[in-house]
């Protein structure tokens, strides 16, 4: 009986007592049902980690290919309006070339018809002048002996062309 005296033996009675009330209680079962509800609690967290990580991914990739066409287009739209742009720049260098081309024409044409006008006027002032000077001259030479010579040299140049 020394048993009883020793609180190791005590301790080793309520824990006895203890375990077979739990037992009785089923608590082992409960304590293994809520292990079960938490395990998959986690599992179903985990797959739908699982799940969201993929809707993710795939989300990610749309977007990166989405991404990937933007720029495609972006860089298509950029080439497009440089080679629209060049071709006006072309387009007006071609007419600025036509445009300076036909001023220049239009100049040439200008001067020349100036120099035409000036030449025409020049001689005109010549021919005017000349025969200010020969009536001049005629008039202080012409006399009736110059008169008949005169005369007589110009039927015989009439001749000489009808020969």
């Amino acid at each position: 009986m020394d048993f009883f005296y020793q609180p190791a033996s005590w301790v080793f009675i309520a824990f006895i007592i203890f375990i077979s009330i739990a037992i009785y209680l089923k608590v082992p079962n409960m304590v293994t049902k809520l292990l079960d509800e938490q395990i998959s609690k986690i599992k179903n967290d985990l797959d739908d980690a699982r799940k969201l990580k993929e809707d993710a991914n795939s989300l990610l990739a749309e977007y990166e290919r989405k991404i990937e066409s933007a720029n495609k287009e972006a860089e298509n739209i950029i080439n497009q309006a440089k080679n629209n742009a060049k071709s006006y720049e072309e387009n007006s260098n071609k007419k600025v070339e036509e445009f300076i081309l036909r001023s220049e024409k239009q100049s040439i044409e200008k001067i020349q018809q100036a120099q035409k006008s000036a030449i025409k006027k020049i001689n005109e002032e010549i021919v005017n002048k000349s025969v200010e000077v020969a009536e001049k001259i005629i008039s202080k030479n012409m006399n009736d002996q110059n008169n008949n010579k005169l005369f007589e040299s110009s039927i015989n140049q009439i001749k000489k062309l009808q020969d």
